[in-house]
């Protein structure tokens, strides 16, 4: 099994198990399940089919990869994580085109990362570049503060997780006065959809449907400045920079 190769990000090394190939994990086994891991091949088809974003959440799925590619770009070379991955349907090809920096994706669901590994693994790509892939808990990464100047996080701000707790933790990884959040979130915009968002609610699917103002409040949590924010359909696409 290949060594970690890049040990400074993280806390203690020591304590981050290698799964397979480019696949590390920093959870025990007895609490590696996550809710994901039963509906990855579900999640993939539904959520991978770019009519779905255009009909329901009025946006596009190529906009979630040209949101990517900015928040890649503002790390320059610099460290950068993309927080709740998943499979990378949308960001796979970015990471298989990227050639410098430290960039490590990460989810509490290993079924996504092990497709994720299979996207990446797929196609030529320097070895080198590739990012690390970390199983681990968003609300406590093992990674060292103040360490990354720009953290991606495409549509996780929306499911049900403790949102207050995965704001406060990308506040700590960035570089403070420097980094940026890059994040995107559902939101109540009169659209008829605004009613799927209630009815995902309820089946669980969702977290607490938010207003854009309200999306807002929590993505600064006590430690962000709004940037710049863009509404498409249901879909804000926000950058918050550290303003301490």
């Amino acid at each position: 099994m290949e060594p970690l190769t890049t040990p400074h990000l993280f806390r203690d090394a020591r304590q981050i198990r290698a799964l397979s190939p480019g696949v590390y994990s920093a959870l025990r086994e007895s609490e590696s399940a996550a809710a994901y891991d039963r509906k990855a091949a579900i999640y993939d088809a539904v959520v991978g089919w770019p009519p779905y974003h255009r009909i329901v959440w009025g946006t596009s799925a190529a906009r979630y990869g040209e949101f990517a590619r900015s928040a890649l770009a503002a790390a320059g070379g610099d460290p950068f994580a993309e927080i709740g991955c998943g499979s990378l349907l949308f960001t796979a090809e970015m990471y298989r085109e990227a050639r410098t920096g430290t960039t490590l994706v990460s989810d509490r669901s290993l079924e996504m990362l092990r497709r994720a590994a299979k996207r990446l693994a797929s196609h030529a790509h320097d070895r080198s570049a590739r990012p690390i892939i970390l199983h681990a808990d968003a609300v406590s990464l093992p990674l060292v503060s103040s360490m990354f100047s720009s953290v991606l996080m495409l549509n996780l701000l929306h499911v049900p997780i403790d949102r207050a707790a995965i704001i406060a933790e990308c506040g700590r990884l960035l570089i403070p006065r420097e980094g940026r959040l890059f994040a995107t979130c559902l939101v109540k915009t009169g659209r008829w959809s605004d009613a799927a968002m209630h009815f995902l609610h309820r089946a669980g699917e969702l977290g607490a449907p938010l207003t854009r103002d309200e999306a807002l409040g929590m993505m600064i949590g006590d430690w962000g400045l709004i940037e710049s924010c863009e509404v498409e359909g249901n879909m804000t696409f926000v950058v918050v920079r550290h303003g301490d």
